[in-house]
């Protein structure tokens, strides 16, 4: 599988009913994939589940930068 779609997947499975938006670029130098998570609100074990993704990916031999972002009603 390959990396931008083993990485939807997993990002899907941990945070599908939080999900906004999903922004994918790279690979760059460092990394093989940079991915910007939008979530509608923070999900109470968020570090667990990102934990989760990162071990999958790392088991897979990707290394792949994963930003978080909540929906914050100040900033509108």
């Amino acid at each position: 599988m390959e990396v931008k779609e083993l990485t939807e997947k997993l990002i899907q499975q941990e945070f599908g009913k939080w999900l906004t938006k999903l922004r994918f670029s790279g690979p760059f130098e460092e990394e093989d994939l940079d991915v910007d998570v939008f979530l509608k609100e923070e999900p109470a074990d968020w570090v667990d589940r990102s934990y989760h993704i990162h071990h999958c990916l790392r088991e897979q031999g990707f290394d792949v930068l994963i930003g978080y972002k909540f929906y914050d009603p100040s900033e509108e």
